[in-house]
């Protein structure tokens, strides 16, 4: 009987390492895939950094393209009206003269 006992009890005792060797397994697969989603995270953060920068580079490249373009207009617009008044200037001091 003393012999069975001791079987029950190594039984036991290897039945409790077995699952402590699992559980120990488990938890280092555990600790991996936090590890790895961590740096997933961090990749996912440059990602994100690097499309923003990118996104804000494009549109600030269209809003200065914008701004020649509108500051080109307002220059033909000044050089139309300049010289509309020019000549009307003229015709006025022409009319003048006619008295």
């Amino acid at each position: 009987m003393n012999t069975s006992l001791e079987q029950s009890g190594c039984y036991s005792n290897r039945e409790t390492l077995l699952r402590c060797s699992d559980a120990r397994r488990e938890l280092e697969l555990a600790i991996g895939g936090v590890l790895r989603a961590e740096q997933q995270i961090k990749d996912n953060l440059r990602e994100v950094k690097a499309q923003i920068h990118s996104c804000i580079s494009r549109h600030l490249e269209c809003l200065r393209s914008r701004e020649v373009w509108l500051n080109e207009q307002v220059d033909l617009i000044y050089q139309l009206k300049e010289e509309t008044l020019q000549q009307q200037a003229q015709q006025l001091y022409w009319l003048m003269g006619q008295f």
